[in-house]
């Protein structure tokens, strides 16, 4: 008896300090978004807050049975071990060292801010991923903060003129209706492209979940919780899509056009697959053959050739790319500091095709902005973060497949590892967009990065403790 009195306590404990730390984030969130040197020392609530954790973990439980999965206290841990500490590590090093590489610390301020948080979102994120209940609530603050994301950009948006067919609906837009601290002139749409492509895929995995579940969803949740759910996921995928397809970004269309054939294929199994990869491959070559013989559209056809800003062209992007080399060799081990590329560029490096006057946020690829902002170290993490977040779900989705009882929910046998090839999408769509265009490291939206890798991390947290 005193044993299980314990144990409900431990239970009751662990709900509540598993509150504490999104809390101590939604309250730290500000500072970190737009922070100044004078609010930048308040940041240091997050790791003092692991190390309150640390300090909690030597208080054990008063029970000899081991604890399981699903009832294991949350300061068991200073952070929740995962694959990827040692390149979360490398990364944090690199930020600090990149602190002796920076010309100015307050132009570097809201990348570092922005690290911050997300790394202390990322491992948030995990530790509430050990419960599935914590795990579902963590996939409902992604995609509503997706959600809300993609309505500010609806609304804040600098819209510019790519593909002909949408400029009757982009003129009627909104325009700067919201001003944000760092896009005063608008939200890059680029940039919001890129950043929705981490949410679309998820989304379009919940919209088939509840499409698919809807008799179980329905005894669940009550026909009306149900009806109201199956409204709010479609609307959220229809504002989320269309704020994506008005943004013109052409990584962002290429990189979402490349990532859900590779889903379909994924979730299929034997000859279908095969069948749905032959499939693919015809109509590749058909759109191939077509296009080189002139009969079908275009690029050139469908996209305007000109634009408001000559970095948005291949040759401009080809120009920065080799500006960002050169860079990158001057500056290999310690980056020429976050943030600094924009400023740096137009002094060391002039470009012909791309005035002084532009600024250049980043340098068009995710993984050179990486090396010129952390150096080679950094550039060597932040490709560890995306080997590592795909080696969790392919192994999580084996433990899956090799075990009935894995991630089973008492409430209900929807399992959460059905999200991993909706959350691979995400990750596989931003990859391919970030070879030609970049949510850097630190930026605002990169929170929705952070997020992402923490719901991999706690699906697999889940995948092994159920395993083992």
């Amino acid at each position: 008896a005193a044993c299980e009195r314990s144990g409900g306590g431990d239970e009751v404990l662990g709900v509540i300090s598993g509150l504490i730390e999104p809390l101590v984030l939604f309250l730290l969130a500000p500072f970190a978004l737009f922070p100044t040197p004078a609010r930048f020392v308040v940041l240091l609530g997050i790791p003092a807050m692991w190390v309150w954790r640390r300090a909690a973990s030597r208080r054990r439980p008063a029970i000899s049975e081991p604890l399981t999965a699903s009832r294991q206290p949350l300061t068991a841990s200073f952070i929740p071990r995962t694959p990827l500490d040692w390149p979360v590590l490398l990364l944090t090093l690199m930020v600090l060292v990149s602190l002796y590489a920076t010309y100015d610390i307050a132009v570097s301020l809201p990348k570092i801010a922005g690290m911050v948080l997300g790394i202390g979102a990322f491992y948030a994120v995990a530790r509430a991923g050990d419960r599935v209940t914590g795990w579902w609530w963590s996939l409902a603050a992604f995609l509503g903060a997706g959600v809300g994301i993609a309505g500010i950009g609806l609304l804040g948006t600098r819209w510019v003129g790519k593909v002909a067919a949408l400029q009757p609906i982009i003129a009627q837009l909104p325009a700067g209706w919201v001003n944000l601290a760092g896009a005063e002139q608008g939200i890059h749409p680029n940039e919001l492209a890129g950043a929705l492509l981490w949410v679309i895929p998820p989304l379009m995995a919940l919209a088939w979940l509840v499409a698919t579940r809807s008799r179980s969803l329905r005894v669940r949740l009550g026909p009306g919780k149900w009806a109201l759910l199956l409204v709010a996921t479609l609307a959220s995928n229809v504002l989320v899509l269309g704020t994506f397809i008005f943004a013109q970004s052409r990584s962002g269309y290429l990189g979402l056009a490349l990532a859900l054939p590779v889903m379909l294929v994924a979730s299929l199994r034997g000859r279908a697959r095969w069948a749905a990869v032959a499939v693919l491959l015809l109509a590749a070559a058909g759109a191939v053959a077509t296009s080189s013989a002139g009969g079908g559209t275009s690029p050139g056809d469908v996209f305007n050739t000109e634009s408001d800003l000559q970095s948005d062209t291949l040759n401009g992007r080809l120009e920065i790319w080799s500006r960002a080399i050169y860079g990158l060799q001057d500056f290999p081990f310690t980056g020429m500091g976050m943030n600094t590329f924009r400023h740096v560029v137009h002094i060391l490096y002039p470009l012909f095709l791309v005035g002084p006057d532009t600024d250049i946020a980043h340098a068009h690829n995710e993984f050179l902005q990486a090396g010129l902002d952390l150096g080679i170290p950094g550039l060597i993490a932040f490709i560890a973060l995306y080997i590592g977040a795909f080696w969790m779900l392919l192994e999580t989705r084996h433990k899956r497949r090799n075990s009935t009882e894995l991630n089973r929910n008492r409430h209900g046998n929807i399992d959460p590892t059905y999200f991993t090839l909706g959350l691979g999408g995400g990750l596989l769509a931003h990859l391919i967009y970030g070879l030609t265009d970049a949510v850097a490291l630190g930026a605002k939206p990169g929170l929705l990065f952070w997020m992402l890798l923490g719901l991999i991390a706690g699906l697999h947290r889940q995948a092994l403790a159920s395993a083992g």
